[in-house]
């Protein structure tokens, strides 16, 4: 296999023509067939549908673009390491955040973090809440920011690792309105007229939080699972184009639910509060860590341990 197979894949899925995924590859039509055909012989599956019209992926198609995107990205950081361009700098921070809140809180957190301590570098990777906690116990990360519900810790020893609460957010049942502005679907919907229900996928921190929720509610529920990912913006998207419903941070559905894109799809008892986290490691030696961890507990409103 040839890593420019993946990235001609991955083009003529984004695009969903031949001809156009062959310009912006900068190659002829017929090479960019062969290619996708190589892959498909490599794999061992149809990466396309042929019998649709036009470009339309298989379901093998869907399930390999997104390991491909992710394994073609980490080959890409990988030959950065390997060519000595991955140095971090004194005043550069590694920061490992949780998808949603790299989307959401983290864009905003840290330019207000710049405005009042001066300047910080950042790597930044997005990662799912507990591969985050592996790379800080690995020490490969600087700083985690993360969610964090009592009934569902992230295991990171508290004399090993220090915290502060940056914030609270707060996980919604959510789906698009009718024409007059009421939930498309009610929780907890009814055995005739099961709800779609567009979840997260299983293993992920925030499908593990709308579990707890689904458990504690004391009420069953009917649903049609209709959809899973693991990222809350793919999931917004399917739940503002009226697909189903679906559980997201509040922070990451502030502009749609005040332009009534979406609406609330129960009440107290399918909701839960979230706290933000940013973690450090306690041994941590480096100078520049230590002073942005002395600002932000002097100067955060937050509890810290």
């Amino acid at each position: 296999m040839q890593i420019r197979w993946i990235e001609d894949f991955l083009s003529l899925s984004e695009v969903g023509s031949f001809s156009r995924a062959a310009a912006a590859r900068k190659t002829s039509q017929p090479s960019l067939s062969r290619h996708i055909q190589s892959l498909e012989e490599w794999l061992g599956v149809e990466l396309i549908d042929r019998r649709a019209q036009g470009v339309v992926l298989s379901p093998a198609g869907r399930l390999f673009r997104n390991f491909a995107a992710d394994m073609l990205r980490k080959t890409y950081e990988m030959r950065t390491v390997l060519r000595g361009q991955s140095a971090v700098g004194r005043d550069t921070v590694r920061f490992s955040v949780a998808h949603t809140l790299a989307f959401t809180y983290f864009p905003k957190w840290l330019k207000q973090l710049k405005t009042a301590f001066g300047p910080v570098g950042a790597r930044v990777g997005a990662v799912d809440i507990q591969d985050g906690a592996a790379a800080l116990i690995e020490g490969v990360t600087d700083l985690l920011l993360i969610y964090h519900h009592p009934q569902l810790p992230v295991l990171l020893d508290p004399s090993k690792f220090s915290h502060l609460v940056l914030g609270t957010d707060r996980i919604l049942p959510l789906c698009a309105p009718d024409e007059r502005g009421r939930a498309l679907y009610k929780l907890p919907g009814e055995p005739e007229a099961p709800i779609p229900f567009l979840a997260y996928s299983p293993g992920t921190y925030l499908a593990h939080v709308v579990e707890m929720i689904l458990l504690g509610a004391g009420k069953r529920c009917f649903f049609d699972r209709s959809f899973e990912t693991h990222m809350a913006e793919a999931l917004k998207a399917m739940v503002v184009a009226g697909h189903g419903l679906g559980w997201m941070p509040e922070s990451c559905v502030e502009r749609e639910i005040a332009e009534k894109r979406l609406v609330v799809a129960g009440d107290s008892q399918w909701r839960s509060p979230l706290e933000i986290r940013l973690y450090r490691a306690a041994d941590c030696s480096n100078e520049f860590i230590d002073r942005l961890w002395a600002f932000l507990l002097t100067n955060h409103a937050g509890t810290s341990n």
